[in-house]
């Protein structure tokens, strides 16, 4: 309801009328092309889901793999992406796999997105507005000082605390996960899959641009994409609601583009990539419904 309540207002930012004919008008082309890099998205960032399962020598059928991975697509849609989470619970429930082990797989993840998205951001600093630079530049400092402690033996101190104490154990068990995962060579390969995977879903946007004749450059199109996404994180509303759409816009449009032509390009793009993973997520999940439990081996104990 949000979302078509967030789509009807942009189509009468950008005049009703005029945006749906830029919407009525686009080739079929421009969002078969728009889907393909979407997928694109997805596919590079299965692999590293995979990557990352094999460095914790979690070994899962590939199949039953995609399928978990693709699940967690249709949790896109929760407050930062929390509810990829469910991941763990799937392949626990399929697998065996231990959710203390495999947490810190899908935490890793974010957190290679996120960094991921703010280094594709960057990349464009001399055309974004000051303010949106800062930004982009803080988050990346803190997130990199937050890792830092997370590997550090000082997180331990956290598990202590009266809120986190039930769950000492649990916790302990990730962070050994999720050390192996942040050494160098595998942050740095996670990160470089992560750049490219996001650099997809921005090129999309530069398509669906070209498609209703917006004359906006792809040196543009990825840091804006890349900053609408982060605002959207940081807002923490479901699927980055409200906060990608109106920021893109405005970008979009002080990048050039016209209202109708931003406005209906904002909400193509969200539907091939946001709402495009959605449901692929939950088909995958009705997918996941004929997989029994113990489908495969439980990882390796260390």
């Amino acid at each position: 309801m949000l979302t078509v309540g967030i789509f009807v207002a942009m189509a009468g930012y950008g005049d009703f009328e005029d945006t749906v004919d830029e919407i009525g008008d686009l080739p079929v082309r421009y969002i078969f092309a728009g889907l393909s890099l979407a997928l694109a998205n997805y596919l590079l960032r299965y692999l590293r889901w995979s990557y990352y399962l094999s460095v914790l020598k979690i070994h899962v059928a590939a199949r039953l793999s995609m399928l978990v991975f693709l699940s967690g697509l249709a949790m896109s849609v929760t407050p930062g992406k929390a509810g990829e989470l469910v991941k763990c619970y799937l392949l626990n429930s399929r697998t065996g796999v231990p959710v203390a082990r495999s947490a810190p797989v899908v935490v890793m993840e974010r957190v290679t997105d996120v960094i991921s998205v703010i280094v594709l951001g960057l990349t464009g600093f001399a055309l974004l507005p000051v303010p949106v630079v800062a930004v982009l530049s803080v988050a990346l400092a803190l997130l990199v000082a937050a890792l830092m402690f997370a590997v550090s033996r000082h997180a331990l101190i956290l598990t202590r605390l009266p809120v986190l104490s039930r769950w000492n154990e649990l916790l302990q068990d990730s962070q050994e996960g999720f050390n192996e995962l942040a050494t160098a060579r595998v942050m740095l390969t996670g990160v470089g899959i992560g750049v490219v995977a996001w650099s997809a879903e921005g090129l999309a946007l530069w398509v669906i641009l070209r498609g209703v004749g917006a004359d906006i450059m792809l040196v543009q199109s990825l840091p804006i994409y890349a900053a609408a996404t982060l605002v959207g994180a940081i807002t923490a509303l479901p699927g980055g609601l409200v906060g990608t759409e109106g920021s893109m816009l405005a970008l979009l449009q002080q990048s050039g583009a016209a209202k109708s032509a931003a406005s209906a390009s904002t909400v193509l793009v969200r539907l091939v990539t946001l709402w495009f993973a959605v449901a692929l997520g939950l088909l995958a999940l009705l997918a996941l419904r004929r997989i029994r439990i113990n489908t495969t081996v439980v990882p390796e104990e260390h």
